[in-house]
């Protein structure tokens, strides 16, 4: 079996392939090592956008958010920029993490996941090798 290859995309730049899609905003620590210990069961490329707090780059999000095939948001790890929650619960693509037991978001979007190997078997739209 080759090599799974994650090319990791971060503001301003963007890529432009058929390589299925992902946007990573504003993951914790533990999201992205849940991420990469999935990705080992990959079968295929993908694009992996990345927006962090620390670097956010408003109009690159808000491009990249309509360009990917998912998204999944930390609203836990969200502390500026909260109303762009909103924006991108409201896209269908969109899968959301949060540890807050009463939450309102499922108003807005049912996509709520637990964790990061939820949503790779779940969408199963990156081929993840069921082990």
């Amino acid at each position: 079996m080759s090599e799974t290859i994650i090319n990791l995309i971060t503001p301003p730049d963007k890529l432009f392939n058929n390589n299925p899609s992902l946007l990573l905003f504003n993951p914790s620590d533990s999201i992205k090592e849940s991420f990469n210990d999935c990705a080992n069961n990959l079968s295929q490329q993908i694009n992996l956008y990345l927006s962090e707090e620390e670097q956010t780059n408003i109009g690159w999000t808000l491009d990249v958010a309509n360009s990917v095939d998912n998204i999944i948001v930390d609203v836990d790890n969200t502390k500026q920029e909260q109303w762009l929650i909103g924006y991108l619960l409201g896209l269908d693509k969109t899968f959301y993490l949060t540890n807050q037991p009463e939450t309102v978001y499922n108003i807005i979007n049912v996509n709520r996941i637990y964790d990061i190997k939820q949503f790779m078997e779940g969408v199963n739209y990156f081929g993840v090798q069921q082990q």
